[in-house]
C-alpha cells in the first residue's frame, strides 16, 4: 500500500484543494461528477467509497485496465491522497490492520463506525492560528509558548495525514517525571524550600527621628540574634524604635548590636527568645552562576514573600547603603525578584542554606522617573563575608574592614582606579605608592575603576598581603601592600 503526503511548504489551491506546486491535478473520478464524496483515508483508484456493510467490493475500472489515481477531494477537507495499490483492489484481506505508522482506519472499523463526517466538519489546522497569535499577546512567556505551537503546526503542515507519533517522539518530547510540575507528581523544589527556610524569617518596621523605614532579616542563632541590612535598622541607630514580627505571628522589640555601613550589614537582638527556628548557613564560595537560588522577605510590607530565580553572574561590583556611608559590595547578581522592603532577607539555595543577604537592586532613569521595582538585576552580599562580619560584631559589637590608606577616583574615565591621595604612614605609602598612580590590577585580576579596586579590597581580610600593578610615567610596575583595617 502507498501513500502520498504534500511535500513541504504546500498550501492550498484557491478551489480548497491541495496540490503539488506546478503539478496538473488528475482528472476527476465518475465518483465526483455532480457532487463531493466524502473522502476516507482509503479509497480505490477513483475516490470510489468503500462498501458498506454485507456488501461486496466492486472496483470501478474494468479488468485489466490500469487504474487512474485518485483525485485530491474537493473543499479542502485536509484528507491525504492515498490509494489502495497497483491493481486498484482491496488487499484480499479486508479485516486486517492497516500498516504501522500509515494512520489509516481498518476496514471493519470502518464499516461498523459508518462514512466519515462531511469536508465541512473537519477543519485540519485552524485551531493554531489563534493560539499562536495568543501566544505573542501574552509577552514572553507565550512567546515560548507560541514557538511550541509553530513548530508543531509547521509540522501539520508538513504532513497532512494524522499523525501517530508516540509520547516519546523526539518531535514532540515528553516532560519528565523529575521535572517540577506544580500540582504534578514532580512538586517544585521551591517547596521544600520555603517550608525549611519561612519560620526563620522576619520583617522589621523601624521607627527613627526622622524616618520611618520597613525591611527584612533571618533569625541567625538560637540566642535570638537576627541579621538583616545596616541601611534598614540606620533611621534608629542613635534613637528609635526597632519591631520585628516572627513567623508565629509575635511581634517583639528588638535592640541594636553592631553595624557594619562599610558591608551594609548589621546585627539585632530579640527582647524574648526567638521561639523560632535559626537558619541554616551555605558558602558562597562554591556559588556557580546558573545555579537556582531562592529569594525570602517582606517587599512592600508583603510578609513572607516568596520568588526563585538563579544566580547571574558573581563578583559583581555594587554600591549600596542609606544615608550614610556608602557600602562597597563584591555582590552576588540574581535575577529572583527582588523589591523594597526585601532588604537584609536571606537568599538561599534548594537545601535550604543562605548563600547571600539581599542588599540593592538595580532601577532605570533618573532619580525622578526611575523605576523603583524589581527589573531582573538584584545583588546579594555573599554569606562568606556576612558570617565574618556577623561574628566580629557579635564579639567585639563592631566590624573591621581592610583599607590601603589611599583615596581612590570612582569615576570610570580611566581604565583602572586612580589615586587622588596617599595618606602618611598608611600601607599604600609604606609599599612606594603615589599620587597620581593608576591601579590597574590587584593579584593580576584587572580593575576597571575606583569602585571595583574597593570592592576587591574589602573581600580580603586585615593584615592580608596583596599585589598591585601600578602604572606609572608610562611604566607599570608592581607593589605588595600589607592591608591595614578601621572600623566600619
Amino acid at each position: 500500500m502507498s501513500e502520498q503526503y504534500p511535500p513541504a511548504g504546500d498550501g492550498p489551491d484557491p478551489d480548497g484543494a491541495r496540490s503539488r506546486p506546478g503539478a496538473q491535478p488528475p482528472p476527476a473520478g465518475p465518483a465526483e461528477q455532480g457532487g463531493q464524496r466524502p473522502w476516507f483515508p482509503v479509497q480505490d483508484s477513483v475516490n470510489q467509497a468503500p462498501p458498506g456493510p454485507g456488501q461486496p467490493f466492486r472496483p470501478s475500472t474494468d479488468p485489466g485496465q490500469p487504474p487512474r489515481p485518485p483525485t485530491s477531494p474537493q473543499g479542502g477537507t485536509g484528507w491525504p491522497q492515498q490509494w489502495v495499490g497497483p491493481s486498484g483492489t482491496w488487499p484480499p484481506d479486508v479485516g486486517a490492520a492497516p500498516p504501522p505508522g500509515s494512520g489509516l482506519m481498518p476496514m471493519a472499523a470502518y464499516q461498523a463506525a459508518g462514512p466519515p463526517a462531511p469536508a465541512e466538519a473537519r477543519r485540519g489546522r485552524v485551531p493554531w492560528v489563534p493560539v499562536v497569535v495568543l501566544a505573542l499577546l501574552v509577552g514572553l512567556g507565550g512567546g515560548v509558548g507560541g514557538a511550541l505551537l509553530v513548530d508543531a503546526g509547521k509540522d501539520a503542515d508538513d504532513r497532512s495525514a494524522p499523525s501517530t507519533s508516540s509520547p516519546t517522539d523526539p518531535q514532540v518530547p515528553a516532560p519528565t517525571p523529575a521535572a517540577p510540575v506544580a500540582g504534578g507528581p514532580g512538586l517544585s523544589p521551591v517547596i521544600a524550600v520555603a517550608a525549611k527556610v519561612l519560620p526563620s524569617v522576619v520583617s522589621l518596621d523601624v521607627e527613627g527621628a526622622r524616618s520611618e523605614v520597613s525591611g527584612s532579616g533571618f533569625v541567625y542563632d538560637n540566642e535570638g540574634h537576627v541579621v538583616t541590612n545596616n541601611h534598614v535598622i540606620e533611621p534608629a541607630a542613635a534613637d528609635g524604635d526597632i519591631t520585628v514580627s516572627l513567623s508565629d505571628g509575635r511581634e517583639v522589640n528588638a535592640e541594636i548590636v553592631g553595624r557594619s555601613p562599610a558591608y551594609d550589614l548589621a546585627v539585632i537582638k530579640l527582647d524574648e527568645p526567638p521561639g523560632v527556628p535559626a537558619v541554616s548557613l551555605g558558602s558562597s564560595d562554591g556559588v556557580a552562576v546558573g545555579q537556582s537560588v531562592v529569594a525570602i522577605g517582606s517587599p512592600l510590607g508583603l510578609n513572607a514573600t516568596v520568588t526563585s530565580g538563579i544566580i547571574s553572574a558573581t563578583q559583581r561590583p555594587v554600591t549600596a547603603g542609606g544615608r550614610g556611608e556608602t557600602s562597597y559590595i563584591n555582590a552576588l547578581q540574581t535575577d529572583a525578584a527582588i523589591n523594597p522592603g526585601n532588604s537584609g532577607g536571606p537568599l538561599v539555595d534548594l537545601d535550604g542554606r543562605v548563600i547571600g543577604v539581599n542588599s540593592a537592586i538595580a532601577t532605570l532613569g533618573s532619580a525622578a522617573d526611575r523605576q523603583r521595582g524589581n527589573i531582573g538585576v538584584g545583588f546579594s552580599i555573599p554569606v562568606d563575608q556576612v558570617i565574618s562580619t556577623v561574628e566580629q560584631i557579635l564579639e567585639t559589637g563592631h566590624a573591621e574592614y581592610p583599607i590601603i590608606g589611599a583615596q581612590v577616583s570612582v569615576e570610570n574615565d580611566t581604565a583602572g582606579a586612580r589615586v587622588q591621595d596617599v595618606s602618611t604612614d598608611s600601607p599604600a605609602q609604606q609599599a612606594g605608592l603615589e599620587d597620581g598612580d593608576l591601579i590597574t590590577a590587584i593579584n593580576e585580576e584587572e580593575v576597571s575603576d575606583g569602585v571595583e579596586l574597593i570592592v576587591k579590597i574589602r573581600s580580603f581580610a586585615p593584615g592580608e598581603t596583596v599585589t598591585l600593578e601600578v602604572s606609572r610615567g608610562g611604566q607599570v610596575e608592581s607593589y605588595d601592600v600589607v592591608l591595614g583595617s578601621q572600623i566600619g
